[in-house]
């Protein structure tokens, strides 16, 4: 069974979530599997003040999510994901891990 992560970024302005849902998000989509990341979804709120971006991945079982994670930003796929896009826009991200069980509707 995958685990599943809910990713939440808060940029600093529309600007910023715009360029990134509509440029580096589909960039990520062509070098995720690289690393065994599975993308889910992106999802904005159409009056967010908080200028937030809400994304679903998966990663393989038995795959440490953190890890995958360094891997992938410290990687020359990463920055060419991120090429044109001041990283300094994301304020913060927050994330939840939700770890698989047998009782999950999510396998």
């Amino acid at each position: 069974m995958r685990t599943y992560e809910m990713r939440i970024y808060s940029l600093r302005t529309k600007e910023a979530l715009d360029f990134y849902a509509s440029t580096v998000y589909p960039r990520h989509l062509e070098n995720f599997g690289l690393f065994g990341v599975e993308a889910h979804g992106l999802w904005t709120q159409k009056y967010d003040v908080g200028h937030r971006v809400f994304v679903l991945v998966s990663y393989a079982e038995g795959d440490d999510p953190g890890e995958v994670a360094q891997r992938y930003i410290k990687s020359p796929e990463a920055a060419n994901d991120a090429r044109g896009f001041d990283i300094a826009d994301i304020l913060s991200v927050d994330s939840t891990i939700l770890l698989p069980s047998a009782s999950s509707p999510l396998h």
